[in-house]
């Protein structure tokens, strides 16, 4: 690996000794294509959020009508409960007259009873002693009218008998008809509670299928709200990596027409391997390439190795060299960039802090900053990176593993 990776450098670097102009021009027209591709991805990014916003925006409307069915069907339920509380009213006030018409009824039968059998004794009574009766009378008598007065009031008790008779027997027609209807009555107020009942069954059954449905619907837009979230991150991660790209363009300009302005030769690097940048820790979270970034789930190119450390630890160089810089960016964090000759460049991003100042001269294996978790980072870790001529490539072509 570390011989492929020297050969690659080694032909770079003779392209460099051709023509410097060529190497910075490269240089700059690499870093603009790594920034055009990042601000293409930040175009898709914005876009997935707005279309993300706009189906929001339908999910809301949504939830709104259904939060008003809600409330036409609760209303519908308090209506219906009402009404139930109304015919059980009504059904208890009806059972109350039955109960009280079958107590008339019943004592109208005795009466008609009691008056039936008196009726029979009299009627047998003057059956069998209808004759003796009237010759009673008749020998009794001081003269005719008194015979007369006594046959007719004999016809009376029996008058009396039979319309008292008719009386009981109307009046227990009438409390039958009573009841008649009040039973009629009682079972339409139960018909009518049985379907009031089975309206608020299926109003509650609505009731319950609309909620479900809002509930769907608020699990989507918090799921919505998730995706826009990330989605956001990763629009934001774009940026911050499109703020890097251009802050890395403006450094090698800088560094380039300082060198160009001064006659500074572009020297080949001759350091050999590189010196592993974290002694600490080997743990690689995050390898160089292409990935899925851990901030928003979005697949970018990772431009380096992120080695996973306690907080604190040390970061050293990893050649000789000298510091470029030693700042704090959005996306970078606080890093340190390292000119190491011949257009290879170190870098060294996220850290707790920095130790080294521009313009340093810096040994391999020296101290220069501390691990940390600044800028866009997911926890404590070191960024590092390998920049030739001004396009980032593999640190595994420099590393001895």
């Amino acid at each position: 690996m570390l011989g492929l990776g020297m050969t690659m450098w080694a032909s770079a670097t003779e392209a460099e000794a051709k023509s410097t102009g060529q190497e910075t021009s490269g240089s700059l027209a690499e870093a603009q294509k790594e920034k055009e591709a990042l601000e293409q991805e930040l175009a898709r990014a914005e876009e997935t959020i707005r279309e993300l916003k706009n189906t929001q925006g339908d999910i809301q409307d949504k939830v709104s009508e259904l939060n008003g069915q809600l409330l036409n069907i609760s209303e519908r339920i308090t209506s219906l409960e009402n009404q139930l509380a109304e015919k059980n009213q009504e059904l208890s006030e009806t059972q109350e007259q039955i109960e009280q018409t079958q107590a008339e009824l019943a004592d109208a039968r005795a009466d008609e009873e009691q008056q039936y059998e008196d009726m029979k004794v009299r009627i047998q009574f003057m059956y069998e002693n209808a004759q003796d009766s009237y010759l009673e009378a008749f020998l009794t008598a001081g003269n005719i009218s008194e015979f007369l007065n006594s046959v007719e009031y004999i016809s009376e008790i029996q008058s009396y008998d039979r319309q008292k008779l008719t009386e009981y027997q109307e009046t227990v027609a009438y409390i039958e008809g009573v009841e008649d209807q009040l039973n009629e009555d009682y079972a339409a107020l139960e018909e009518m509670k049985a379907s009031v009942e089975q309206e608020k069954a299926s109003v509650e059954e609505q009731k319950a299928s609309v909620a479900s449905l809002m509930q769907q619907k608020e699990s989507e837009l918090a799921s919505l709200a998730g995706n826009i979230s990330n989605v956001q991150s990763e629009a934001d991660y774009y940026a911050a990596e499109i703020q890097a790209q251009e802050e890395i363009i403006a450094e090698i300009k800088r560094i380039e027409a300082e060198k160009a302005a001064a006659g500074t030769p572009s020297n080949p690097y001759t350091g050999g391997a590189f010196t592993w940048p974290c002694p600490s820790s080997t743990r690689i979270t995050s390898d160089y390439g292409t990935r899925v970034s851990p901030t928003s789930g979005a697949s970018s190119n990772h431009k380096g190795i992120d080695i996973g450390a306690a907080g604190g630890a040390d970061i050293v160089a990893a050649a000789d060299g000298t510091v470029t810089t030693a700042a704090y960016s959005s996306s970078a964090g606080n890093y340190v960039m390292i000119d190491h000759g011949g257009g290879l460049y170190t870098v060294y991003m996220h850290a707790s802090a920095l130790l080294v100042s521009p313009g340093q001269t810096v040994s391999a294996g020296e101290v220069i900053a501390k691990v940390g978790s600044t800028g866009i980072s997911t926890g404590n870790h070191l960024h590092f990176g390998v920049s030739l001529n001004g396009s980032y490539v593999s640190p595994w072509s420099y590393l001895g593993g």
